[in-house]
C-alpha cells in the first residue's frame, strides 16, 4: 500500500535506523471492487511518482510513530515535488 513511499529499518556503520524514501516512479493504484455491492468494479489510476498522497501521508506517519517507539534514529530520503491537494485528496481527508 502507498506505493509511493518506500519504508524500511537498515543499518549504517552498525546502528539500526529507520528509512524513509520517495519512489520517484508512476505506480499504479488498484482499488478493489467492493464485495458487498455488485455495481462496484476495480479501478486502477496512476500516481505520480514524487507526491505525497493521502495514503503516503498515512503510511510516512505510521512509519515515523513506528521508529519513535522502537527508538530509532530516523534518516528521510525526500525529493518530494509536493503533495497531491485537490477535491479527491479533501475528501479523502487530508486537507
Amino acid at each position: 500500500w502507498a506505493r509511493t513511499v518506500v519504508t524500511g529499518r537498515a543499518r549504517l556503520g552498525g546502528i539500526p535506523i529507520g528509512v524513509i524514501a520517495v519512489e520517484t516512479r508512476t505506480v499504479e493504484k488498484v482499488v478493489p471492487a467492493d464485495p458487498a455491492s455488485p455495481d462496484t468494479r476495480e479501478s486502477v489510476s496512476s500516481q505520480a511518482g514524487q507526491v505525497w498522497y493521502p495514503d503516503s501521508a498515512h503510511k510516512t506517519a505510521q512509519a515515523i510513530r513506528d521508529f519513535d517507539r522502537e527508538g530509532l534514529p530516523l534518516m528521510i530520503f525526500a525529493n518530494w515535488r509536493g503533495f497531491s491537494g485537490g477535491m479527491r485528496d479533501m475528501f479523502d481527508e487530508v486537507l
